[in-house]
C-alpha cells in the first residue's frame, strides 16, 4: 500500500471528482502531481541518490508534471 503526498492514490480520483469548482485541467494537475511528488518517493531518492539529488529532482519533477498536465489539459480537455 502506497501513501502519496496528496491524499492517497486510491482516493485521489474520488476527491478530484468532488472538486467541481475547479477546471478539468486543475483536477488533472492534482491527479498527476500527487504520485510524482510523493513524500515516500522523495525520501527513497534521497536515500538512494543523496539528499542533493532529491532536493534538485523533486522540484524539477513537480514543474515538469504541472507543465505536462496543463498542456495535455489544454489540448485534450
Amino acid at each position: 500500500m502506497r501513501w502519496s503526498s496528496s491524499i492517497r492514490s486510491e482516493a485521489d480520483a474520488f476527491v478530484a471528482v468532488g472538486l467541481t469548482q475547479f477546471s478539468l485541467t486543475s483536477r488533472l494537475v492534482f491527479l498527476v502531481v500527487g504520485p510524482v511528488v510523493d513524500l515516500k518517493l522523495v525520501a527513497l531518492q534521497a536515500g538512494t541518490f543523496g539528499r542533493a539529488f532529491a532536493l534538485r529532482f523533486a522540484p524539477a519533477a513537480f514543474v515538469v508534471a504541472v507543465l505536462v498536465a496543463v498542456v495535455v489539459g489544454q489540448v485534450v480537455l
